[in-house]
């Protein structure tokens, strides 16, 4: 496991979260203008079918990819990916946990928590990976040697 990441560790993790969640936002105003009603403020899409395809489409494209593969769309493009302990792979179950903090930790202040908390810490754990014991690793072939 990389303790001592590159320079760009943390530039690298906020861009691969951005890329992630633009696809997710992206899909989500697709979808809203597809099946949604037009209003005088934008589109409206209410029911509760609809609620569960967003929360569907949040999973297949986030925590289901972390924990079959350890990374997402936007940590494969920056070479990174989820590790558990002792550098082992995710379980799903951690994948899922950790993503659960991800309204604290990249919502509240744009990311700001996460930063400072990350920033804080040997392993430099967002809340999610401190609560799901995961970490946030360079690819071994992309980090270099000391």
């Amino acid at each position: 496991m990389s303790v001592r990441p590159s320079r760009w560790y943390f530039l690298l993790r906020a861009l691969a979260a951005v890329i992630d969640y633009a696809v997710f936002w992206g899909l989500f105003f697709a979808y809203a203008r597809y099946f949604g009603v037009e209003t005088e403020e934008g589109y409206q899409v209410s029911g509760c079918g609809h609620i569960l395809a967003v929360v569907a489409a949040w999973v297949v494209l986030i925590p289901l990819p972390e924990g079959f593969w350890g990374r997402t769309l936007g940590k494969w493009v920056c070479d990174l990916r989820v590790a558990g302990p002792n550098n082992r792979p995710v379980t799903m179950s951690q994948a899922f946990t950790r993503r659960m903090f991800d309204p604290v930790d990249l919502l509240v202040f744009f990311g700001l928590v996460a930063y400072i908390v990350a920033k804080t810490n040997p392993l430099h754990q967002r809340l999610g990976d401190l609560v799901a014991k995961t970490q946030v690793v360079e690819d071994a072939a992309t980090v270099p040697a000391p």
